[in-house]
């Protein structure tokens, strides 16, 4: 679709929704995203008593095909629509549509939020996306913000719809199962070092009567950053009820330090965990988190075969995708080491 005829759905799809009139000024497409397209865009309200206001949005739509198949942002939706009006830092989001002569495909519309997204690589100088002066401020905002959202009353938000999974190990078991089906699901060969994490997770599911929302997704590259400060917190596909360690361990994972030993560049893992502790008054429980650090891995492993299978059926053209069978042999050995095969 051509970004003028993108433009004019999008003016129609405001204009039934506000007072007034709705003129696109700037659109933009995201090419950063992997699950989902996404459009940033500039738009002039004029009220009905001529007043001119320039405000700034983010939409997301479904994709064709893509990394977590299949696709329903409804929940996703809800959830920030709820939170919308929550002091944890996440875009309001006011609308939501299904209907195909929107914009062909679902999609929600976000408030655009000030900041820029750090990028989990490597800095020039090899000490990550962050200055010392950096990481001394938005390291506490990280951890402040995720003991915000552990803390977000879910049942009185009305998110149990979301799926309220069973204390004790049912929590991690719900878990597992979902990304286990993704695996399955792609109908592509189990390897040898995912097919023994599966038979450890399996065998070690950690055991808490704890629900929160969980993110699913809390990590450098999903958070906005503006002076060194927090001020959004991004790419909410993944979010369900669970483990609020799950969130932790994802966090610190050797996927997101940014070629540093840092969780998400910020600090040690270890560090992370004792400062969400004492924030939340939670135990940062040895076991449970080694449980979700081995799963965050198949997590990811899970979403490169649901890449790789949609591009080997032709329903995306994404080459990125199409290189993730070069990136597996790297998340097999990121799994060896999580499970103590290697030095």
């Amino acid at each position: 679709m051509a970004d003028d005829i993108l433009a004019s759905r999008l003016e129609r799809f405001l204009a039934a929704r506000l007072p007034g009139t709705v003129r696109v000024t700037a659109l933009e497409r995201s090419t950063e995203g992997f699950s989902q397209e996404t459009f940033a865009f500039d738009a002039e309200l004029t009220h009905p008593d001529g007043r001119r206001e320039a405000r700034r949005w983010i939409a997301k739509r479904e994709p064709v095909a893509g990394l977590l198949e299949p696709y329903d942002l409804g929940p996703e939706f809800r959830v920030l629509h709820a939170l919308s009006d929550d002091p944890l830092p996440s875009p309001p989001t006011p609308w939501f549509t299904t209907d195909p002569a929107d914009l062909d495909r679902p999609f929600y519309v976000m408030e655009r939020i000030d900041g820029e997204v750090p990028i989990p690589a490597p800095g020039d100088d090899g000490t990550g996306p962050f200055s010392d002066a950096e990481r001394e401020t938005l390291g506490p905002d990280i951890v402040h913000a995720l003991v915000q959202l552990h803390a977000i009353d879910w049942r009185a938000r009305d998110l149990a719809f979301l799926g309220v999974p069973s204390a004790g190990k049912g929590i991690a078991a719900r878990e597992l199962e979902r990304w286990e089906k993704r695996i399955v699901d792609s109908g592509l060969d189990v390897a040898p070092p995912l097919a023994e994490a599966l038979r450890w997770l399996r065998a070690n599911l950690p055991s808490t009567d704890e629900i929160t929302l969980v993110h699913g997704d809390y990590r450098l590259g999903n958070f906005l950053v503006r002076d060194g400060r927090l001020t959004g917190i991004l790419d909410w596909e993944m979010v369900h009820l669970g483990d609020p360690l799950e969130d932790v361990a994802w966090c610190s994972s050797s996927l997101w330090r940014a070629g540093t030993p840092m969780a998400s560049g910020l600090m040690t893992p270890e560090e992370f965990a004792a400062r969400y502790a004492a924030s939340s008054g939670r135990t940062a429980d040895a076991d449970r988190l080694r449980f979700y650090e081995v799963l965050t891995i198949v997590k990811m492993i899970a979403i490169m075969l649901t890449g790789i299978r949609a591009f080997r059926d032709g329903r995306t053209t994404d080459l990125r995708m199409a290189i993730f069978d070069h990136q597996l042999p790297f998340l097999y050995l990121l799994l060896g080491m999580s499970r103590g095969w290697l030095a």
